[in-house]
């Protein structure tokens, strides 16, 4: 496996872990707010999808820079999601004044 699919595949996995986080911290786990969870997941790795997709159709000979930007891209919806996830766990367990 090149390394290329190798980090598609991992910044699709740390993707799904992030929201899986964010899913099990929301109070409310209704047919509807999986529903929401599962298409802001597709949402936001369908721009690495489509680079990934031009990048095999169309051979560049000089470096992707569409490329790159959407694996930035990709890697920093994830650390906004983990991060607003766990900012929703420690917020929920410790009261802030009692």
């Amino acid at each position: 496996m090149d390394r290329l699919a190798l980090y598609a595949s991992l910044s699709y996995l740390l993707l799904l872990i992030s929201f899986i986080c964010m899913y099990y911290v929301i109070h409310k786990r209704t047919k509807s707010t999986r529903y929401i969870v599962l298409a802001l997941l597709i949402a936001c790795g369908t721009p690495l999808t489509v680079a990934l997709i031009n990048h095999n159709v169309v051979d560049y000979v000089d470096a992707n820079i569409g490329l790159g930007l959407s694996f930035m891209l990709t890697w920093f919806i994830t650390g906004l999601v983990f991060l607003l996830s766990l900012i929703i766990r420690i917020r929920k367990r410790t009261p802030m004044f009692k």
